[in-house]
């Protein structure tokens, strides 16, 4: 196992550290269309990064994190495409 943070641990406790409460991917992929364009199009490129050197011994995590990728991209190309 790397010596580099989980992204899913990272993505929960920075929520617990903004709204006191336990937000996992699930309420990031519900406030991704309140993103901005630019702010949409890095944290996908992040997620992209993370995806290339992810340890994908934990199929489980691996496949959540595909998933979540998948849900942010198809948000981020519909709203592309509505202008926003």
């Amino acid at each position: 196992m790397s010596d580099k943070p989980d992204i899913l641990d990272v993505i929960q406790q920075r929520g617990q550290n903004w709204t006191g409460e336990d937000r996992g991917p699930e309420h990031v992929i519900e406030e991704f269309p309140l993103y901005g364009f630019s702010k949409r199009a890095e944290a996908l490129d992040q997620l992209d990064d993370h995806l290339r050197t992810v340890d994908t011994s934990d199929l489980r995590k691996y496949s959540r994190l595909v998933g979540m990728r998948r849900e942010m991209g198809e948000i981020h190309h519909t709203l592309r495409k509505a202008g926003r």
